[in-house]
C-alpha cells in the first residue's frame, strides 16, 4: 500500500513535469502573437520664424521634456525689428503730442474769432477757422491711429523675436531629426 501510494505520487510528478516541459516547447518554438495597441502622439516642431540655426541643443532619439529648448534661430534681425518699431512708436507718439498742439491752438484761435463782434471779422475769416479747427481734429485722430499701428507692429515684432527661441511643446523623444548647425 505504501508502495502504491510512493508510486502514484512519482506518475502523477512524473506526467506534471512531461505537461510542464511540453507546453514550454510549444510556447517557445512555435510563433504566437498577442494582439495590442499602443498610442503614440507624434508632433511636428516647426519654426514660426525663418532664420538660420545657431544652436540645436538636442540629438536623435532624445527624450526632452515640455518647455525644453529645442534650438535657436539667428534672432538679429529680430531685435533689429523690435527696434525699428520702438522708433516708429515714438515718431507716432510724437506725432499725436504736435497734433494736439495744433489742435489746440486751432481750438483756441477759433474761440478768439468766435467772440469777436460779427463786423471785426468776415463770414470767410470764420469758416477758415472753423475749417482749420476740423483739419487738426482730424489731424489728431489720425496721429492716434498711428499709434495703434505702431503699437501693433511692435507687438508682432516682439512675438516674432520671441519665435527665435523653439521650445518643446511637450514631454517626449526627438526622432527623425533631420537639422543640422552648419
Amino acid at each position: 500500500m505504501k508502495r502504491l501510494k510512493y508510486l502514484s505520487t512519482l506518475l502523477v510528478a512524473a506526467v506534471a513535469l512531461i505537461a510542464a516541459w511540453l507546453l514550454w516547447n510549444f510556447y517557445t518554438q512555435s510563433p504566437w502573437t498577442r494582439d495590442g495597441k499602443v498610442r503614440a502622439e507624434q508632433v511636428g516642431i516647426t519654426p514660426q520664424v525663418s532664420g538660420s540655426i545657431l544652436q540645436l541643443n538636442v540629438t536623435d532619439n532624445q527624450r526632452v521634456k515640455a518647455g525644453e529648448v529645442l534650438f535657436t534661430i539667428d534672432d538679429t534681425p529680430y531685435r533689429i525689428a523690435v527696434l525699428n518699431a520702438q522708433a516708429q512708436l515714438a515718431k507716432a507718439q510724437a506725432e499725436v503730442a504736435k497734433a494736439q498742439a495744433e489742435q489746440s491752438k486751432a481750438a483756441s484761435e477759433a474761440r478768439r474769432r468766435r467772440s469777436l463782434s460779427q463786423n471785426a471779422i468776415s463770414a470767410e475769416d470764420l469758416e477758415n477757422v472753423n475749417t482749420a479747427l476740423n483739419t487738426a481734429t482730424t489731424t489728431l485722430a489720425a496721429a492716434r491711429a498711428g499709434v495703434g499701428v505702431t503699437e501693433a507692429a511692435l507687438k508682432h515684432a516682439q512675438w516674432q523675436l520671441s519665435q527665435t527661441v523653439v521650445k518643446a511643446p511637450v514631454d517626449g523623444w526627438v526622432t527623425n531629426l533631420s537639422t543640422r548647425v552648419r
